[in-house]
């Protein structure tokens, strides 16, 4: 465990110079709101600009100030899944970093034998499968083409 008083399952850090990167991110995450996994809002407020995603009745804050925000993912019911929701945002946008408690880098591609998604892994594959990191029904709708393709 970290000695850091903030104690989570993940950590995230934003250092970015796009001045609309926390407004991208709500579009990268805007196929889960049209999919109803979750409620995305975006805020201006004096202190920076806050996405919040909601799962259920689960909140999870971004608050970036200045091109640089930084956060902790407490365990919770939905915590995996905003995980999720933060590697696909590290996938689209870069210039977020996102690390275990023991500083280790949270993989790109979600895996059902990861310990971070393990006993949470049927919330996790379909908030995996709406952003494009793991194959679904959109995914093999949208490479059809290439699928039905016999080499």
């Amino acid at each position: 465990m970290s000695n850091n008083k903030f104690v989570g399952i993940a950590y995230w850090s934003v250092a970015t110079q796009a001045t609309d990167w926390l407004a991208r991110a709500a579009d990268v995450l805007r196929p889960l709101e049209k999919a109803g996994i979750a409620v995305l809002e975006y805020d201006c407020f004096p202190a920076g600009n806050q996405l919040t995603v909601t799962f259920g009745d689960e909140r999870h804050h971004m608050l970036v100030t200045n091109g640089k925000g930084r956060g902790v993912v407490r365990a919770s019911e939905a915590a995996a899944e905003f995980v999720v929701c933060l590697v696909a945002l590290r996938k689209a946008l870069g210039d977020i970093s996102v690390v275990t408690d023991s500083q280790e880098t949270v993989p790109t591609l979600p895996r059902q034998n990861y310990p971070l998604y393990a006993d949470s892994w049927q919330r996790v594959l379909p908030v995996a499968q709406e952003l494009g990191l793991a194959t679904g029904a959109a995914f093999t709708a949208r490479h059809n083409a290439v699928l039905n393709n016999v080499f």
